[in-house]
This record gives structure tokens, sequence and C-alpha cells, in this order.
């Protein structure tokens, strides 16, 4: 018994629902920049991708001869359009490739006249051809000898080889200049794809040629090709799903880390300050949890301002550096020692009235306020003094708090040893 994935449901349900995802995920672009001709490319490509795959079943091919009364019709329908959707994808790399020209436009519109005739050509052909017998499995090997049904198999054939072809040169050529990491995966999805569609063509060539010379390779066609081009559509999917969502998706993790990174400071500034509201409803998001994390941290920071000293920073960075920590986590240990015991005169009885410490810092940018990064590890940073309160050195010092606590714990103890202080409030 052969291995007959072709014949199997969810073999064509799986592309067809993920080239559907991908269109979903378009709509809202489509709806706001209905002029973009790659969004219009795009949502053409991959809404008939789904059409067709939720066509090919065997069951929905005999449903469209049924439907129409017109044997074989289904297999007209499908590579109609199937020829569009070749058309579509070489208008989409032509449109997403090169910048608005007029070479362009005349490249575009040589693509559709083309492809406008191959499928003038599939349904004159089909209207001359005798397709009176049914056939929603092997329709290109049972016509391969009948004329005009035998133009009609490859007319699709060759507009599908030859899209394939084409798309892959400048996918190829294209790969040579992406830079950005998921434009470049999504280039790669399509190359894999597109090298699968030309197996599909070649196995159907293969069958087709072995009927002219009177052998029976129709297995080539019924069962090795169709999951060529399943496993093609599939990837076309995820070539536009990773393209569209892998940046957000990134981004999105990328906030999460950050969000969990500030947490130790975040716990530290929960004692200074009252925490803000949570975030709920719809606007609960992954960035507005991390600004309102960074807000906290700031008005804690804003309330320890009288209390911070910038020669104490210096001090422990001396003094951390001599121990042998790298210069950015030296300074992420220093700023952590600063603040905690900032936090310890804020609690000590009498502690407003004091005067502060010397070599007072200059206040705390506010929420919402941009600062500069903390300063990478690295040649060239030694020496220099510590930057104001941006979000790299909030991150560098909870990075300190978690994974360097008895270094912070101890150069806390020494400092308040040094200043006079007392070590527990």
């Amino acid at each position: 018994m052969r291995w007959d994935l072709a014949g199997c449901l969810a073999a064509y349900a799986v592309p067809a629902v993920l080239l559907g995802v991908a269109f979903v995920i378009k709509v809202p672009l489509l709806r706001r920049a209905w002029q973009d001709p790659i969004l219009r490319a795009t949502a053409l490509l991959l809404g008939i991708g789904a059409v067709v795959f939720a066509s090919l079943p065997p069951a929905g091919l005999h449903g469209i001869n049924e439907l129409t009364g017109i044997p074989n019709f289904a297999g007209l329908w499908v590579y109609s359009l199937l020829t569009v959707y070749c058309g579509a994808c070489l208008w989409l790399i032509i449109t997403w490739r090169e910048p608005p020209s007029a070479v362009r436009r005349r490249r575009t519109r040589l693509v559709w006249v083309t492809y406008a005739v191959i499928i003038v050509g599939l349904w004159t052909t089909f209207l001359l051809g005798d397709h009176h017998v049914e056939r929603v499995r092997d329709l290109d090997t049972y016509y391969a000898a009948t004329p005009w049904m035998r133009e009609f198999v490859l007319l699709y054939l060759v507009a599908h080889l030859v899209s394939a072809l084409v798309a892959a040169g400048m996918l190829w050529a294209w790969f040579q200049e992406v830079e950005e990491t998921w434009l470049r995966r999504a280039v790669i999805f399509l190359q894999e794809a597109y090298a699968l569609g030309l197996l599909f063509d070649l196995a159907k060539l293969a069958a087709i040629g072995a009927r002219w010379s009177g052998r029976d390779w129709d297995w080539l066609s019924t069962y090795v090709a169709p999951p060529f081009a399943i496993a093609e559509a599939a990837l076309v999917a995820v070539a536009f799903i990773a393209g569209q969502a892998g940046p957000l998706v990134a981004e999105r993790r990328r906030l999460v880390r950050t969000y969990r990174r500030l947490k130790p400071l975040w716990q530290i500034m929960l004692t200074v300050s009252a925490p803000a509201a949570p975030a709920t409803g719809r606007v609960s998001g992954a960035a507005l949890r991390l600004e309102l994390r960074r807000a906290a941290i700031n008005d804690g920071l804003l309330k320890l301002a009288p209390h911070l000293s910038g020669a104490r920073r210096e001090r422990t960075l001396r003094a951390a550096t001599a121990a042998g920590h790298p210069e950015c986590v030296a300074r992420g240990i220093a700023a952590a020692v600063d603040i905690l015991v900032a936090v310890e005169l804020l609690h000590a009885p009498r502690a407003r009235d004091r005067p502060p410490p010397a070599g007072l810092i200059a206040p705390v940018r506010g929420p919402g306020t941009a600062g500069p990064t903390a300063p990478a590890c690295g040649p060239g940073t030694a020496g220099r003094t510590a930057p104001a309160w941006g979000p790299g050195e909030l991150e560098s010092v909870a990075h300190a708090l978690r994974f360097h606590a008895a270094a912070v714990d101890g150069f806390r103890h020494r400092t308040a040893t040094t200043e006079g202080l007392p070590t527990h409030v």
C-alpha cells in the first residue's frame, strides 16, 4: 500500500489554515494602507493560496464538479487560481525587492499580462478538450495524451515552473542584500518553498513524459508530487507569518525580559514609595507593564535623591573593580550599594534632619524621561563617571542585585562602616 498523503484531508487543511492565518494577520495593515502594492500583493498571494488548498482535497474537487455540473471543472478552477497565485508570487517579490520605478512597473505589468494570457489559454484548451471522465486524483496523467487537455495540463505546469525558477533566482540575489534578521528568515523559507515547488513540477512532468513514451510513472504525479506542493504552501505561509509576526514576538520577548530583570530593583523601591496602580484592561500589555515598573523605580529614586551620593558610588566602583569585577558589573554593584545605603538612610530615625552626604548627584530623571544607557563592557570605559539613571543603568543595578548579591551586601557593610552609618535599620 502506497503512502498516500495526497488523499488525506488534513494534509491540505494545514497549509490552507496557515495561509489563512497569514492572510488574517495582514488584513488590519491592508485596511489602513490599501495603496501599498506590497500589502496588496501579499494579500492576493495568501488569500488565493488558502482558497486553492481548501479546494484541493478529493472530496472538495468532486463537490465543485457536482456544483457546476461540468466534469473536471474543479481542475480548471484550481489551475486558474494557481496561475494567479504564481503571478502574485512574482509580483510580490518584484515589488518587495525593488524600489518604485518605471522599470518595476514594466516588470509587474509584464508578469500580469503573461499570466493573464496563460489563464485565457487554460480556459480555451479546457473548453476545446474532451474531459467527460471525472478524475480528482490523476487528471494530469489520465489526460496526458488527450488533445487540448494535454496542452491544458502543460500550461499550468510550465507557468508554475517558470514562476518557481524566476522567484528562486530573485530571492537568491535578494538574500545577499538582506540584513534584518526576520526578513532574512522569511527569504530563506521562501527559497525552500520554491525549491520544493520545482520538485513538484519535475515529478509531474516526469510522469507525463512517461505516459507519452508508453511507460506508467503515474505514481510520481499521484503520490510523490502533491506532498511537495503541500510543503511549499506551508513554507510560504510560515515565511509571511515569520516576517510579520516575528519582529512583534521578538519585541514582546525583549520587553518581558527587561520587565523581569528589573524586578529586584523594583522590589526595593516598593519599600520607598507606594506601588503604582496595576495595569488592567485591554491596554495592559508588556510595554505598559514595563513602563509602570520603570515609573515605580524612578519614583523611588526621586524620593531617595537627597541620600544618594556620587562620591559613594565612585568609591565603591574603585573597590569593586579592585576586587576583580568587570567594569560594567562594578558600576552596577556601586549603584546598587548607593541605593541600598540611601534606603537605610531614608528609613533611619531623623534621617530627614541629616544633611545630605557629600558628592550629591544630580536630580534623578523622572518617569517617562529617557536617559543614556549604561556603558557596555569593553576597552575605553574605565574612569568614566557614573551616568544618569537611564534604562541601561537600571538594568545593571537590577543585575547586580540578582547575580552579585553577596558582593553588594559586602560593599554595603563596608560603606556603612566607612561613613559611620548603621549597618541595619
